[in-house]
């Protein structure tokens, strides 16, 4: 029977299975990415956490009353596990959370998950339908500008781009509430009707508040695109296309908006991303019961549990959105997709 002699200094088979073996650079770098994200919720745990404890005030004395005695508000805290140390709070919410518990109120008694779900959906119809508007008015008024550079068309779009940039989200929407209540006295600014129970209605009231963040994030959705446009006008196979006898809008259609759409995206995302934070002062201007509003209704009450728990979830929409962005760059430009 023959016997296999090993080569003095080779590696064994299964170590040399694990030297040949690459991880492809494309799942490198989406594990990279998603290891970035977990890193930096981590310390936006530590971050939301701590601030939230700092907060003046006492959630204990709020709950107790102004005539509970020293000896009530002990066993209160007890009960709320808010006399043991900080740190220790820390790690239990945080091994809580890993079991899916985020928290119970301390003034509703409901879990925090509930009220998130309760309220998500409205601040999701609201981000959509700004997004929605800022497409809609923002990439097309960018192509026309760059078409009429130069010209009257590009100047009005870039005052109303500058006017859109300048004023201050919340400012806005005072001045939208203003404007209807005082020439639209029949529209509802500040009555949310919910769309299960009145679709029109809701689609009345989310209206003016998606306008207030749509239009503005169409500004900045609009001097991209345009400054992309101008660039790919110039390029050589706009020129290419016109010689063969396309028209300007159908070489700007098949190649133009394609070519400019990776950065227009990246701005989209992030754009949609960072809506999730504008919603927390459009919500509480228009009066609509989402997670904006619920975020500063926590803590302005003290309520580490629910406050806690829509910061965290902020951060994570934000890091995913992030991470949809990288993944979609390689697909809107092959070119990029080479380079990693």
């Amino acid at each position: 029977m023959a016997t296999t002699v090993a080569t003095p200094g080779a590696a064994p088979p299964g170590v040399a299975a694990l030297r040949r073996f690459k991880i492809p650079p494309a799942v490198a770098y989406i594990l990279l990415r998603v290891l970035r994200g977990v890193g930096v919720l981590v310390v936006l745990s530590v971050l939301a956490f701590a601030m939230v404890r700092s907060l003046p005030g006492d959630p204990v004395e709020n709950l107790a009353g102004p005539y509970s005695t020293a000896e009530q508000r002990a066993l209160l805290a007890e009960s709320l596990g808010l006399n043991q140390s900080v740190f220790t709070q820390y790690f239990l919410w945080v091994g809580r959370v890993f079991t899916g518990d985020w928290g119970t109120s301390l003034y509703t008694g409901l879990p925090a998950t509930q009220l998130i779900a309760e309220r998500l959906p409205n601040t999701v119809e609201l981000a959509v339908l700004a997004t929605v508007i800022s497409i809609a008015w923002g990439v097309p008024a960018g192509a026309l500008a760059a078409r009429y550079q130069g010209r009257l068309v590009d100047g009005i779009v870039r005052t109303l781009t500058f006017l859109g940039m300048a004023v201050p989200v919340f400012a806005f929407g005072v001045m939208v509430v203003l404007l209807f209540t005082t020439f639209f006295r029949d529209w509802p600014t500040l009555a949310f009707v919910p769309f299960a129970q009145d679709p029109l209605r809701n689609l009345m009231t989310i209206l003016l508040p998606a306008l207030t963040l749509g239009l503005p994030m169409g500004s900045t959705l609009c001097r991209f695109t345009r400054a992309s446009m101008i660039d790919i006008y110039e390029q050589d196979y706009i020129r290419t296309a016109l010689a063969g006898g396309s028209s300007l809008m159908g070489a700007t259609i098949r190649h133009g908006l394609r070519n400019a759409s990776a950065p227009v995206a990246t701005i989209a995302g992030l754009q949609l991303a960072g809506l999730i934070g504008n919603s927390i002062l459009i919500e509480n201007v228009f009066a609509i019961p989402g997670l904006g509003q619920l975020t500063v209704t926590a803590i302005t009450q003290r309520d580490y549990a629910v406050a806690q728990a829509t910061i965290i979830l902020l951060g994570a929409v934000y890091i995913a959105m992030n991470l949809v962005i990288d993944l979609l760059y390689p697909i809107l430009d092959p070119r990029i997709g080479g380079k990693r």
